[in-house]
C-alpha cells in the first residue's frame, strides 16, 4: 500500500497548506455505500426542509449562502466578481468524523464552478467536488474528529450558484467502524515544505519515514497531473525536487490554483 500526503499551495498567491503531524487523514467517496461502511451506519442528516438547523450546526457565509427550504438545500451564489473570497464554513458540536451531501455546483450562466473542500480546523485540503455533478454524491471520511468544514468556490468567470442537498455527519461516538476498513494511509509520515513565496526552480522538499522513496507530482484544481517531478537529491528521510514551471508537454502551468502531491514506499 502506498502512503500518500497531499500539500494545497495556491501558487498564484503563494499560500501554502502543510501537513505534518497535527493533521487528520481522509479518505474520499463518490458512492454511498462506502461511506455509510466507514461511518459506521450511524449518521444524522440535515435536509434543509425549513431554515432551523440541526442542534450543535452552524455556518458562516462571506457571501449568499442561505438555507433555501422551497428547494430543501443550501444555495451559494458564486459572483463573477467579488470583493471576498467565496466559502462557506459549517461548525459541528460535538466533533464529527465523516462528511457527505448531495452536490449540484453547476447554475445559471454556464457550467459551474468546482468546489474546494478543507478542514477548516487546520486548513487541510480534503478534495474537489466536480462541476460536472448533477445531484451526485461527494463525501469524506477522517481518522482524526473535527469541528469544521470549508467550502471554497473554484475558478470561474461566470456567476454560478451550487446546492447542496442532505448534509450528512457523522460524531465521533456514533463511528466505531471507522477503523474497520484496516489502517489509513500513514499521510502524517511525509512532510512537504514548498517555499513561500513561490518561485519557479525554488526546492521542493518532502522529509519524513521513506521520504527517500518519494514521488512527486504537480495537479490542478481538477485534480489532474499536469507534471511529474525527477528527483534532484536523495537521502534517507528527505528528497529534494525542482519545478520550472511547465507542464507535461512543455507549456507554462497557468498563473492559477495547482497542487503538490507526494507519494511514498
Amino acid at each position: 500500500m502506498r502512503r500518500d500526503a497531499l500539500l494545497g499551495a495556491i501558487l498564484a498567491i503563494s499560500t501554502v497548506w502543510t501537513i505534518g503531524d497535527s493533521s487528520a487523514t481522509t479518505r474520499v467517496y463518490t458512492e454511498e455505500t462506502g461511506w455509510q461502511n466507514a461511518a459506521g451506519g450511524s449518521y444524522l442528516t440535515e435536509d434543509f426542509a425549513d431554515t432551523l438547523l440541526n442542534p450543535g450546526v452552524s455556518f458562516v457565509s462571506t457571501e449568499s449562502g442561505h438555507i433555501n427550504p422551497q428547494h430543501e438545500c443550501y444555495q451559494y451564489v458564486l459572483p463573477s466578481q467579488s470583493q471576498n473570497e467565496p466559502m462557506t464554513t459549517w461548525t459541528f458540536e460535538p466533533q464529527i468524523v465523516a462528511y457527505r451531501g448531495d452536490w449540484t455546483p453547476g447554475g445559471p450562466g454556464g457550467s459551474g464552478n468546482s468546489l474546494w473542500v478543507f478542514i477548516a480546523d487546520d486548513s487541510l485540503y480534503v478534495g474537489s467536488i466536480p462541476n460536472s455533478h448533477d445531484g451526485e454524491f461527494w463525501g469524506f471520511v477522517s481518522d482524526a474528529p473535527f469541528s469544521s468544514v470549508r467550502l471554497v468556490g473554484g475558478p470561474g468567470t461566470h456567476q454560478e450558484h451550487y446546492c447542496l442537498d442532505d448534509m450528512v455527519y457523522a460524531s465521533d461516538a456514533g463511528t466505531g467502524d471507522v477503523e474497520s476498513l484496516g489502517p489509513f494511509p500513514a499521510t502524517r509520515r511525509l512532510v512537504l515544505r514548498v517555499p513561500s513565496p513561490y518561485g519557479v526552480g525554488q526546492t521542493i522538499r518532502v522529509t519524513g519515514h521513506r521520504a527517500a522513496e518519494a514521488s512527486v507530482g504537480i495537479f490542478d484544481a481538477q485534480g489532474r497531473l499536469l507534471r511529474s517531478l525527477a528527483a534532484t537529491r536523495r537521502h534517507e528521510g528527505e528528497v529534494d525536487f525542482r519545478w520550472d514551471g511547465s507542464t507535461a508537454d512543455g507549456q507554462m502551468a497557468p498563473a492559477s490554483a495547482l497542487f503538490v502531491r507526494a507519494q511514498g514506499g
